[in-house]
């Protein structure tokens, strides 16, 4: 295997790393090295619970994959499950998901419901949601307990958060917010997966520059595509015609749970936005991270097949 990419070029192995969602970086002796150690990890491998209480690979692997896309925010939270079977991934022809539900939300909602029986209590007041970490806390919990019950997901990927805007030296306020929800939610889902709550599955952080990058790249749209103004709108068009044409991904119209955000991309023809004003990026966003997972797995397989 070694000697097999030893033999290519620096701008084929690049190749190899992108479509197999690998970091792209470094000499060629790295590159090399990171195909190696990445080849028999499994993005969709997952883990359940042992005797000991340790997290181990699970003995039997799901015959589907129910991929549960998280595009973090506060205000702006943006989830999709996908449903693949296992065996699809290894038939040589072409994998289309199904979408089971995707959909926005905002965790203000969230934390009203949570506090919704304050003010029937003697002397109870609601409060404004703050962002302590002791606030924080409860509402990362419910909503990791509310992902895991409602969508029986075998993966989680939650999109990682950036640490600066635009390069700036100074972190804004509701970046630090974000990031600590994040976190708090990786930690939840670690704990109910160890207590056994969460079965059997895995939880993955997604870079989303990865991502675009590999979705833009593909269809020939990366070029001079870096900031956010010009990447959103291509990624929302590239969503669109997906779902006009049945590539890539299908849902059923019949299942509110994913035809009704699907429709929101042809209520709001070349637009972001719909004429509502619900934003269609982060719909859209969360769709391609969870595609891009599937699409990686597809990757590392057919590159493991070649060098065998």
């Amino acid at each position: 295997m070694l000697l097999r990419l030893s033999q290519l070029r620096n701008a084929e192995l690049k190749d190899i790393l992108q479509r197999c969602g690998w970091p792209v970086s470094g000499t060629k002796a790295v590159m090399t090295n990171e195909i190696q150690a990445q080849l028999h990890r499994s993005k969709l491998m997952t883990f359940r619970r042992s005797s000991s209480g340790v997290l181990e690979p699970a003995v039997n692997q799901p015959d589907e994959h129910r991929i549960l896309s998280l595009d973090m925010g506060i205000k702006n939270m943006a989830v999709c499950l996908l449903k693949v079977p296992r065996q699809e991934l290894f038939s040589g022809e072409p994998v289309i998901p199904e979408i089971l539900s995707w959909q926005r939300f905002s965790l203000f909602d969230h934390h009203n419901n949570l506090n919704h029986n304050c003010e029937d209590k003697p002397g109870g007041v609601a409060q404004d949601m703050d962002f302590a970490s002791a606030s924080l806390a409860p509402l990362a919990t419910a909503l990791a307990r509310q992902l895991i019950t409602a969508h029986n997901p075998t993966i989680i990927a939650i999109e990682k958060q950036r640490y600066r805007t635009m390069g700036s030296a100074a972190v804004q306020e509701w970046t630090l917010r974000v990031n600590k929800l994040e976190a708090m939610l990786h930690a939840a889902l670690r704990v109910l997966q160890e207590e056994g709550v969460w079965e059997q599955g895995a939880t993955h952080s997604i870079c989303p520059q990865k991502t675009t990058g590999y979705w833009l790249g593909r269809y020939g749209l990366a070029d001079g595509a870096r900031k956010g103004t010009v990447t959103k709108p291509l990624k929302v068009k590239l969503v669109r015609s997906w779902l006009e044409n049945g590539h890539n991904v299908v849902y059923k119209k019949n299942n509110p749970l994913a035809a009704d955000a699907a429709s929101l991309f042809s209520e709001a023809s070349g637009q972001t936005k719909t004429k509502t004003g619900e934003k269609l990026d982060d719909l859209a966003d969360c769709l391609l991270q969870g595609l891009a997972i599937i699409h990686w797995e597809i990757g590392r397989l057919k590159l493991l097949e070649g060098l065998e």
